[in-house]
């Protein structure tokens, strides 16, 4: 028998700026997982899936640290730590 299984997901906006100086917003689009026990209750949520993406949909890679990649286009994007930490 197949477990039944609740997903949802959580988004968290990073702010960036290009190699232009341009400002962007990653967003991180984390799946998270849940068992549905037999009596209804749900279990721990466990991560399924993480990526990341442009509000325009371009993929994005993340390299390390706070360095990310376009997917497309191999442009550098570097988030802004102190910005993330006011919002």
């Amino acid at each position: 028998m197949q477990r039944e299984v609740k997903y949802s997901e959580e988004v968290i906006r990073i702010p960036a700026r290009n190699a232009q100086g341009g400002a962007c917003v990653i967003l991180e689009r984390i799946t998270h997982g849940r068992q549905v026990h037999t009596d209804g209750s749900l279990g721990e949520p466990e991560v399924v899936n993480r990526r990341f993406d442009l509000r325009t949909g371009e993929s994005v890679n993340h390299l390390g640290n706070d360095v990310y990649e376009l997917d497309g286009t191999g442009d550098r994007l570097q988030a802004c730590p102190s910005i993330r930490a006011r919002n």
